[in-house]
């Protein structure tokens, strides 16, 4: 196996790792809020799913799309650390952005269901 074959796989590996984290960390919480808000169990489920399906793709996309490929052959061990390094920086950036996203689809859906209930 080549070296960029083993850090493509070592990127791969650690993303699949932060997906899970930031998925275990928030998924509780999440559904708890969703479920006090919507009183809907079908839309907690679609806000939950839509929450990991763009985190992983974002997160998957950043590595698929990595500069591995521009390593040379001979290239140092560090090199190829950094890489991955500057790897998983993009895919951090990204679930950052969609963190931030969501908290502004879920404030609007609060807003607009807590005028509804009395």
């Amino acid at each position: 196996m080549s070296p960029r074959a083993i850090a493509f796989c070592v990127a791969v590996v650690a993303v699949l790792g932060i997906v899970v984290l930031v998925d275990r960390l928030l998924r509780p919480t999440l559904r708890q809020l969703l479920d006090e808000i919507t009183a809907l169990p079908a839309a907690t489920e679609f806000y939950l799913r839509s929450f990991l399906v763009v985190i992983c793709l974002i997160a998957f996309a950043t590595v698929i799309g990595s500069a591995h490929n521009e390593l040379k052959p001979e290239s140092h061990f560090m090199e190829y650390v950094w890489s991955i390094a500057s790897d998983l920086q993009g895919v951090l950036q990204g679930i950052f952005g969609v963190l931030l996203g969501y908290v502004a689809i879920i404030t609007i859906l609060m807003a607009a269901l807590r005028r509804r209930q009395p």
